[in-house]
């Protein structure tokens, strides 16, 4: 599917004359009905939050990594020395780090492996902490950059998984987001033959979304953000969806805010094939999550308030 990003520009003189209340209402509230669902992808205005600035990852736990090549000539072996040496649990987790499935191991590969094994989250490219969404009850992070989502609740990273974004083509738009409505398996809208399992709505004209499937190890996508079956599964029951009119025609509660950040470069090695030589190679930048936070946090904020407000009276209405 073939996207462009909707710049909305806000005039500055509208900064002086009215109240930053009327701004998040009036520049920032989706005048939406039903099947308009769509990204904010223009500047927030200036908030009175404070935000660190740091151009350093902000994972900086050290981690040691190795490199495992698969041999052309003896590939199922080489993959079946890998599992005996390292165990099927461990191997999950070097494929994560990969970006990539089992089912797109293929001879020649190189796999970049730690050291030392331990959780998943110790390998996290997002901070386990995120001071400055400490009041967003829950907020979804994808770095196109380095291919990978974040969890949080009120601030705690709780997981994080790889993904596979739009390819140089088709790349999934960068923006704010709301999961809007999901189901256990939906028919892509670019193949009718492409079934999509777990699939959880982010734009609802243009069809963006999380869903299940292939990961090849790079940005593959018509524009949706594709997700091991696991992680599919947890975001399609941990996240929340919209609440609409009972005319369904507007959307009278967001879901969970899904902020899509980060540049990826398709003409160069993927960062974390560099995990052996910088730990740090595959993991976002403070200036990365503070150009983010700053631009959509405000409207977050205020919709997680609305969603507090309306808790409980409005029903969840499913296309």
């Amino acid at each position: 599917m073939s996207m462009k990003s909707m710049i909305l520009s806000i005039p500055r003189s509208l900064f002086v004359r009215l109240s930053v209340t009327w701004l998040l209402t009036a520049a920032f509230t989706l005048q939406l009905g039903y099947g308009e669902a769509s990204p904010i992808l223009a500047h927030s205005p200036e908030s009175k939050l404070k935000f660190p600035s740091n151009p350093e990852p902000v994972n900086p736990a050290p981690v040691t990594y190795r490199s495992f090549a698969i041999k052309r000539a003896e590939w199922k072996k080489s993959l079946s020395q890998l599992r005996s040496e390292i165990g099927e649990e461990k191997l999950a987790i070097a494929l994560k780090l990969n970006r990539i499935d089992a089912q797109h191991l293929r001879a020649d590969a190189t796999l970049v492996i730690p050291e030392q094994f331990a959780d998943l989250i110790t390998y996290s490219p997002f901070p386990h902490d995120l001071e400055t969404a400490r009041a967003t009850p829950k907020l979804l992070l994808v770095s196109r950059r380095v291919q990978a989502f974040g969890a949080y609740e009120f601030g705690k990273l709780v997981r994080w998984g790889p993904t596979s974004t739009g390819k140089k083509s088709t790349p999934t738009p960068a923006g704010l987001y709301h999961t809007n409505w999901k189901s256990k398996a939906t028919r892509s809208s670019v193949n009718a033959e492409w079934l999509l399992p777990w699939y959880f709505n982010l734009d609802n004209k243009r069809g963006i979304s999380f869903h299940q499937f292939d990961l090849p190890g790079y940005p593959a996508s018509h524009g949706c953000i594709r997700l091991l079956e696991d992680d599919a599964t947890w975001i399609y029951g941990w996240a929340d969806q919209w609440t609409l009119s009972t005319d369904r025609r507007r959307v009278e509660t967001h879901g969970t805010p899904v902020i899509v950040f980060g540049e990826y470069d398709y003409r160069m090695q993927p960062p974390w094939k560099h995990l052996v030589m910088d730990y740090c190679a595959a993991s976002v930048t403070g200036v990365e999550l503070d150009e983010s936070l700053r631009r959509y946090l405000p409207v977050i904020l205020q919709r997680a308030s609305e969603r507090r407000t309306d808790a409980g009276q409005t029903a969840i209405l499913l296309p």
